[in-house]
């Protein structure tokens, strides 16, 4: 079982990150699979859906002007129909994202109570972790629109006006690691247990200066490896569609080739999209080392769970 509560440095939270999803990750992503797989597989039919009429069209578009006009008649005609399924796709993004966030945090929660027995958490278990944290992450989101968005526009427009200089690039890293990481911190405080909002953020920036190069370096390497992979497979297919493109075009004769084009284009949207919702995963968990540890740090749980077992044993 995977020792949640544990003094760790900056080598130690990154190791242990993968050594939890070696560990844990074939029951932890069973069970995201079971709870969240059927909305993220409608979210996907509708990607593939709407984003298979907008390529094929605008493609086509840009070959025959009439068929132009006919997809614009087509839009103007559809708008209600449009504004609908945005908003239906809006509202499945936003509650698998909340589901996303919070799932790591139920889980680690489930597991440290779970402890003393060594049992992995259940599916059912989680469920019921997930509803009870449905009110508390409404009320965490919409009180964050006040407090950690305008903080997060203001360093944003900070961060903007250093670009200007070489030197801004990494402050911007070191500014967007620090504020996401305490974002994470306080949600994983707020969730766990019964402190207010305000506590919470409070002790979730308590816990991120406690160690704060290591944890800012912890989370932006996460960062990094999660924009990488996505990076890679944006890369991936445009590569393989430039190549199709420039082997293929014919002057008179395209149709073809912007059709594989549009294909391997949905193809990526769709990938990148499942792709960013199984690593957000990744991060939360760096995030809930960083957590346990942080608490660690301060309250010497770990000492007291193995009190707690010698008791048991000598009973």
């Amino acid at each position: 079982m995977f020792q949640l509560y544990k003094k760790r440095n900056f080598n130690d939270l990154i190791n242990d990150t993968f050594i939890f999803f070696r560990l844990m990750g074939k029951n932890f992503f069973g069970n995201y699979i079971k709870i969240v797989g059927g909305f993220l597989l409608v979210l996907l039919l509708l990607v593939y859906l709407v984003g298979n009429v907008f390529f094929e069209n605008m493609f086509g578009g840009m070959q025959n002007y009439e068929q132009q006009q006919m997809l614009s008649k087509y839009f103007d005609d559809n708008v209600v129909y449009f504004i609908i399924a945005g908003g239906f796709c809006a509202l499945l993004i936003l509650f698998i994202s909340a589901i996303t966030y919070a799932f790591p945090i139920v889980y680690l929660k489930l597991m440290e109570n779970n402890n003393n027995n060594n049992n992995a958490p259940k599916t059912t278990d989680i469920i019921k972790g997930l509803k009870k944290s449905i009110g508390k992450l409404i009320v965490f989101l919409l009180l964050s629109t006040i407090t950690f968005l305008p903080i997060g526009l203001l360093l944003g427009s900070l961060c903007v006006l250093l670009m200007v200089i070489l030197i801004g690039f990494p402050i911007a890293i070191v500014i967007f690691a620090a504020l996401s990481c305490w974002i994470s911190l306080s949600l994983y405080d707020y969730l766990n247990n019964d402190n207010g909002y305000f506590t919470a953020m409070k002790n979730g920036i308590n816990i991120m200066f406690s160690k704060f190069w290591v944890h800012i370096g912890t989370t932006a390497i996460f960062y990094i490896i999660a924009y990488v992979i996505q990076g890679a497979i944006f890369l991936l297919f445009y590569t393989i569609g430039g190549a199709i493109t420039m082997m293929n075009i014919e002057p008179g004769n395209n149709q073809d080739t912007f059709s594989t084009l549009g294909i391997l284009m949905l193809l990526s949207l769709i990938i990148s999209t499942l792709v960013a919702y199984f690593l957000n995963n990744l991060i939360m968990i760096s995030q809930g080392v960083i957590y346990y540890s942080g608490r660690e740090a301060n309250e010497n749980n770990s000492l007291q769970a193995d009190i707690d077992l010698i008791g048991t044993d000598f009973e």
